[in-house]
């Protein structure tokens, strides 16, 4: 074993999970994880990862997970589901169990709760209600550890699967995207979330940051992004014009209904249903200022340009795109 502190990680075999691991080791934590299956993606050479089978809905594992830990961050959640009610179970009802766990075998851990900027937004999506009532869940049961929520917007990089469609498309030198006329958006390179997450671990332990804090975060790029410097950013990153074409909400609702209906026929819940396109052409995604950088002295390292072409070369240095 060894001294480090022990950083309880929740999500950790998630694509933010992963990145976030990596950090935690160059910032001398010692992640210990919770799995339902064998983490291959996580485990690397030289690296020692303590590692709890167990779920959300395991409160074994979950005691055996934050028992001695010095921070908890519990990253879990559901983006995709064919209920409404199943959000709510995974997301609230999953940080309920790991906070009642915690309350029992860790009270002094410091936690924070990595949410969505979705949530403020509830009415949206049965998504964003979720994970709005997985916020109140963290208000009403952290006890006295000290607590706090971020917020993150769109996150992409290297690893991400999600926003490989959109660099594939921009190489293809077309891009036609679903999105509200004059839409603007925050977003967030992975590496700068993961540094984010541990600056303000290290602050709530100080006491530096204020328990209870709700941190929306971004990119710093002030008033958001629109799609034309989205599609510049794309342009430079792939080295070529990329034509982009907003896509309407009454041309895209047919489509996503329709695989709503699959979806349901199948048994398998996908991310692109009625449902989504509510939160895809809500216009502000745009984060409020984040008083994190004077908080706690972090700075983001990447803006869009740098971030989108970091991204891109790790998708062609790992053969997603040809």
């Amino acid at each position: 074993m060894t001294d480090r502190p022990v950083l309880a990680v929740t999500g950790a075999t998630g694509f933010i999970g992963q990145a976030l691991l990596t950090a935690a080791f160059a910032e001398n934590w010692q992640p210990r994880i919770l799995v339902r299956r064998y983490p291959r993606d996580c485990l690397v050479p030289g690296r020692t990862i303590e590692v709890v089978p167990g779920d959300l809905n395991d409160p074994g594992a979950l005691g055996r997970l934050v028992e001695g830990a010095t921070a908890i961050v519990h990253l879990a959640g559901l983006i995709k589901a064919l209920h409404a009610a199943d959000f709510l179970a995974a997301n609230a009802g999953g940080t309920e169990q790991l906070l009642r766990a915690a309350q029992t075998a860790n009270p002094a851990a410091a936690f924070l709760h990595v949410s969505s900027l979705a949530a403020r937004e509830p009415q949206l999506s049965p998504y964003a209600a979720s994970k709005r009532a997985s916020e109140d869940k963290v208000r009403d049961l952290a006890g006295d550890r000290p607590w706090a929520i971020i917020r993150p917007p769109a996150v992409y990089g290297p690893g991400d699967t999600a926003t490989l469609p959109l660099f594939r498309a921009a190489h293809g030198g077309f891009l036609p995207y679903p999105a509200a006329p004059r839409a603007r958006v925050s977003l967030i390179h992975v590496a700068d979330l993961v540094s984010a997450v541990l600056a303000m671990l290290r602050q709530l332990q100080d006491g530096r940051l204020l328990s209870g804090s709700l941190i929306e975060i971004d990119d710093g790029h002030p008033g958001g992004h629109d799609w034309n410097g989205m599609l510049e950013a794309l342009r430079q990153a792939v080295g070529h014009p990329v034509r982009g074409l907003r896509l309407p909400r009454w041309l895209v609702l047919p489509i996503a209904a329709t695989n709503a209906l699959i979806c349901r026929a199948r048994g398998r819940a996908d991310v692109f249903v009625p449902a989504k396109l509510a939160e895809l052409y809500h216009a502000d995604w745009v984060a409020t200022a984040s008083e994190l950088p004077k908080i706690v002295g972090w700075r983001p390292l990447f803006d869009l340009q740098d971030g989108f072409s970091d991204t891109f070369r790790w998708y062609r240095d790992h053969s997603f795109i040809t």
